[in-house]
C-alpha cells in the first residue's frame, strides 16, 4: 500500500500530540510507549520508525506542550491593551480551568519537578525550547530593559508553576482557587 509523501511526518506529529497530552496528564514515567503508541491508532513496531528511544519522544512531546501553551497564553497577551498582556497570562494561567486539566496546560507546570531528574541531554534539549519560549513572551512583560524583564519574568514563571503545583494537590476547588488567586493576586500588584 502506498502512503501519501507527508503521511509519516503526520503520523510522527500524531504520535508526538499524544505524547504530549499523556506525559502531562501522567508524567513522564506514566505512560509507556505502548500506551502512546496505542493512542495514535498505532502498534509499539511502528514507534523506532520516529523515535530513536522514549527520551527522544519526551523531548518532542515537551516541544509539542510548550507550543500548545503558547497557543492558549499568547493569544490573550496579544489582544490585551498595551503593557497589560502579562496580566492576562497570569489571570489564564493561574485558572481553575488550566489547574484541572493538565494534560492540555503547561508541561513545566506539569513536569518539572520530574524534568529536573531527567539525563543531562534532555534538560539541555528542554531548556533550548524554554529560552525560545521565553523569548515569545519577554515582549510582553512589564519593565524597562529586557534584563528588567526577563527578571519580572523568572518571578512570574516559578510563582505560577509553583502555585500549580500546589493547587493541584488539592481535592477541594475552593482550596485550590484560594491558592490560584493569592498568587496571581500578588504577581498582578507587585510586578
Amino acid at each position: 500500500m502506498r502512503y501519501e509523501a507527508d503521511h509519516k511526518e503526520r503520523t510522527h506529529q500524531r504520535i508526538v500530540r499524544n505524547a504530549a497530552r499523556k506525559f502531562r496528564a501522567k508524567g513522564l514515567n506514566g505512560p509507556a510507549v505502548s500506551e502512546v503508541m496505542k493512542a495514535s491508532g498505532l502498534t509499539v513496531g511502528g514507534f523506532y520508525k520516529h523515535f530513536r528511544n522514549k527520551e527522544d519522544l519526551l523531548v518532542a512531546a515537551i516541544e509539542e506542550g510548550l507550543r500548545d501553551s503558547e497557543e492558549r497564553f499568547l493569544p490573550v497577551a496579544k489582544t490585551a491593551p498595551k503593557g497589560e498582556g502579562w496580566k492576562e497570562i497570569v489571570k489564564k494561567f493561574l485558572s481553575l480551568e488550566h489547574c484541572d486539566h493538565p494534560e492540555g496546560g503547561c508541561p513545566m507546570a506539569a513536569m518539572s519537578t520530574e524534568i529536573a531528574r531527567a539525563t543531562p541531554a534532555v534538560k539541555n534539549r528542554v531548556w533550548g525550547f524554554m529560552r525560545e519560549h521565553r523569548d515569545r513572551i519577554l515582549p510582553f512583560m512589564p519593565g524597562e530593559t529586557d534584563d528588567e524583564k526577563g527578571r519580572k519574568l523568572i518571578i512570574a514563571i516559578t510563582a505560577m508553576n509553583g502555585a500549580l503545583a500546589m493547587a493541584r494537590t488539592m481535592t477541594d476547588p475552593k482550596r485550590k482557587q484560594q491558592v490560584l488567586d493569592a498568587v496571581r493576586d500578588h504577581l498582578l500588584n507587585t510586578l
